[in-house]
């Protein structure tokens, strides 16, 4: 069961799994925790992974990716002509 608030205002807890709706009282309501996650997910190139482990400048780190980004695009535009 998991609290959700109505279009009136009030408080229920909601079953996940059937619907079936509660009220709720402030005993219930102060178990629950709120928290969220997220699933940001970073990706990296070679360049700037091996940059990191050199001890580069970001300017320099900044000038390899956009040099290797350079590079891929000349490569694609050339595969879609």
């Amino acid at each position: 069961m998991v609290p959700r608030k109505k279009e009136d205002g009030t408080v229920v807890l909601v079953c996940l799994r059937c619907g079936y709706e509660m009220p709720a009282d402030e005993k219930a309501l102060a178990t629950y925790k709120g928290e969220s996650k997220t699933s940001e997910k970073v990706i990296t190139t070679k360049v700037v992974s091996k940059a990191k482990k050199m001890k580069v400048s970001k300017e320099e780190l900044e000038q390899a990716r956009e040099d290797y980004y350079e590079l891929v695009l000349d490569q694609i535009g050339e595969y879609g002509e």
